[in-house]
């Protein structure tokens, strides 16, 4: 065998497979687990989850080589492997914002379950995993060894270009470049930038906390005015740049769902004695945006602010 198809038709699928009853009757068995801990809901049987039981329940797939990307895997699609695993997967499903059912268990050992919109997701000893946009894909990938993407935090770090000799200016208008990538992938709409202020000496201690509404028109207009306000506020708490590590924060607005409330950009500088005037542009994102358009918008941002710094790539993505 030499296809990714062949380890599917292989264990005994096919386009319109239904297992039937059979299947029904392992989903409702799986169902039926009643929570041992407070707090955990109980399984919900969802029409995705239902219908990838039909369609897969019972196969043993193979893996056909040693792996594209990484090592290949079979599995087994049964929930019933998976029934008791309520609690690693009912945190999966918060972390990715929907409901999981199990569908079965790697070679490996890693629990298989199916989302609400049709994704396949794996939770193993290295942690939580998205497999495929769809059960099928989701196979494919194990059996090929087509590499997974983690579902964890993220954040990606640039070196910012100085526009301005101003420092705390400088910052502003990186931070406005955020406030546009963000707007523009259809992350969210900033309403303000929040101005943190860090003494480097003694205890670390926060000088100054204080979120600056970002007032209507152009960016480009309302810069200066924005950063001569936070200089106002830092003089006013007789802080010195040179002493001080300085943030500006972009973060979602209230009431923002999830898991766009989990995206951030800040700019910082004055973080290092030594380069006092740097500036570090960041982006950070929840697990949550792992998956689907929320993945795609962040990762639009990403390419936006890569521009932006003159890098091809983000630097520092770390989970």
């Amino acid at each position: 065998m030499s296809t990714d198809e062949d380890a599917l038709t292989a264990a005994g699928w096919h386009p319109g497979r239904d297992a039937g009853d059979l299947a029904l009757s392992a989903a409702l068995m799986t169902a039926a687990v009643v929570p041992s801990v407070t707090g955990i809901r109980a399984w919900a049987l969802f029409p995705a989850a239902r219908g990838a039981l039909r369609e897969f329940f019972g196969l043993t797939l193979r893996p056909v080589a040693a792996g594209t990307e990484v090592a290949a895997t079979g599995c087994v699609i049964d929930p019933r492997t998976g029934r008791h695993a309520l609690r690693a997967l009912r945190v999966l499903g918060d972390t990715v914002g929907e409901d999981v059912f199990p569908l079965g268990r790697t070679d490996a050992g890693g629990l298989i379950a199916v989302t609400e919109s049709g994704r396949l997701l794996c939770v193993d000893h290295g942690g939580r995993w998205f497999l495929g946009d769809s059960v099928e894909d989701g196979l494919h990938a194990l059996t090929q060894g087509r590499a997974p993407r983690r579902i964890a935090p993220r954040r990606w770090t640039w070196a910012a270009p100085a526009t301005h000799e101003d420092p705390l200016e400088n910052a502003v208008r990186t931070a406005l470049v955020g406030v546009y990538a963000l707007h523009h992938r259809q992350l969210f709409g900033a309403r303000a930038l929040r101005l943190t202020v860090t003494a480097l000496r003694g205890i670390g201690a926060e000088v100054l906390d204080r979120a600056v509404p970002l007032p209507g028109g152009s960016l480009d207009e309302f810069a200066a005015p924005l950063a001569a306000r936070m200089r106002e506020l830092v003089d006013a708490e007789r802080a010195h740049l040179r002493s001080c590590a300085l943030t500006v924060t972009v973060s979602a607005p209230e009431g923002t769902p999830a898991p766009y409330s989990s995206v951030s950009c800040a700019v910082r500088i004055g973080q290092s004695a030594s380069t006092p005037n740097a500036t570090e542009l960041s982006l950070a994102a929840g697990a949550g945006t792992a998956l689907g358009r929320p993945w795609e918008a962040v990762q639009g941002c990403v390419r936006d602010l890569d521009r932006y710094t003159g890098r091809t790539a983000g630097q520092g993505l770390r989970a």
